[in-house]
């Protein structure tokens, strides 16, 4: 971004943070020199900028687009339209103007910016092991977790309540097992393979609009997550070596993971033994050795199709490794297939059921499951824990 842009920008930044960033590509001239200045990652500033910009565009400030005229107070830009006189330059700009609506990205950004802080001071420092395995990766793997969601024992049949509280210790309990189980393999993978939350809004509702049942607001179910992440984060650090963290949209949270991950990101970005994969896709995928893994949450799909699209748009990929591995949620319960060279697999839940399931007569296994891989051969073991066993 130029520095005239920024100058145009700074105004709209939503936090003092932004500011900062936006300030340092003024001073420095760009963005990879304001990067160096401040000490942080690239991709960190330029996410900023666009935020920033989003919330100019709103007000129908856009440098970049020569268009500079800013909306009234209480209203914001629907359609803005140019008029050019012969010579290419403007001759006429008129905007259309609506009243301002607080959107949900806005929402969730404040409410990341003030979790950053509150992190702050709960972070601390990791030590390294100091032996690994080189040549063995393990995937711990969050089924559909729902954290937020309530349900009451009172009204089901499963005679299991459910609430933050609940999945914070339950979830807490099943990695600490598997750790133990699992062993010295130097890279580990946190896969949430979707659905980690169960509403996507303030007003309660999956990312289609469907209303839930919750515990608590959003705000403190997002704060409370990133806290119980971290600390995932770093109990894994304590027994290997490196950290991937990859959050699957799901059908119930497809914002959410995104705005989990973009916090996560920042909360690690001077860590190099961490690394959060951005997942503005729904499809995600990771290579390591001979294997590669595609992660999808599995709604609205089917296998032949996730295969179809891998093998178009990863083909180097697909071509290069032996090992291919694809693993969902969505369905709750395990199960694996093979379809065209490419292992499937869909994962249980530490998660009670909602009223509405338990009515319905759904119910499995409730599990976490732990996979460990070899380099060269791929697949070598699994480790499940159920909640029966975290209980007795």
């Amino acid at each position: 971004m130029s520095k005239l842009s920024a100058s145009k920008l700074i105004s709209f930044a939503a936090t003092e943070r932004q500011a900062e960033i936006c300030q340092a590509v003024i001073n420095h001239g760009s963005n990879n020199k304001a990067a160096k200045a401040l000490g942080l990652d690239r991709r960190t500033v330029d996410r900023t900028l666009r935020a920033i910009e989003g919330r100019a565009a709103i007000k129908a400030v856009a440098p970049h687009r020569n268009v500079d005229n800013e909306t009234m107070e209480g209203f914001e830009a629907k359609r803005v339209s140019t008029a050019f006189n012969s010579e290419g330059d403007i001759a006429l700009q008129w905007i259309i103007q609506e009243p301002l609506k607080r959107s949900l990205q806005e929402k969730v950004e404040a409410m990341m910016e003030g979790m950053k802080d509150d992190l702050a001071g709960f972070k601390k420092p990791v030590k390294a092991p100091k032996k690994v395995n080189a040549d063995y990766l393990a995937t711990y793997i969050i089924g559909d977790h729902h954290y937020g969601m309530l349900a009451s024992a009172a009204t089901k049949l499963d005679n299991d309540d459910w609430d933050i509280k609940i999945a914070t210790k339950v979830l807490i309990d099943a990695v600490d097992r598997l750790l133990v189980r699992v062993g010295d393999c130097e890279t580990a993978i946190l896969l949430n393979v979707g659905d980690f939350f169960h509403a996507d809004s303030s007003k309660n509702e999956t990312t289609a609009g469907t209303r839930v049942d919750v515990d608590t607001r959003i705000g403190k179910t997002f704060k409370l997550a990133g806290r119980l992440f971290q600390m995932l984060i770093d109990k894994m650090l304590t027994v290997h070596k490196n950290v991937i963290v990859v959050n699957v949209r799901g059908n119930h949270d497809s914002d959410m993971a995104c705005h989990l991950s973009s916090c996560l990101e920042i909360l690690y970005q001077k860590e190099p033994r961490v690394n959060v994969l951005e997942n503005y896709s729904k499809f995600l995928h990771y290579e390591w050795g001979n294997n590669m893994w595609v992660y999808h949450h599995g709604d609205r799909i089917k296998p032949e199709q996730i295969l179809q699209t891998v093998i178009k748009n990863l083909d180097r990929e697909w071509s290069s490794h032996k090992n291919r591995y694809c693993l969902l949620g969505h369905i709750h319960h395990h199960v694996s297939r093979e379809y065209g060279s490419m292992q499937f697999s869909w994962f249980g839940s530490l998660t009670s059921t909602d009223q509405w399931h338990s009515d319905s007569g759904y119910g499995s296994e409730r599990s976490m499951t732990a996979i460990v891989y070899h380099k060269k051969y791929g697949e070598d073991s699994r480790v499940k824990i159920t909640v029966e066993a975290l209980d007795g």
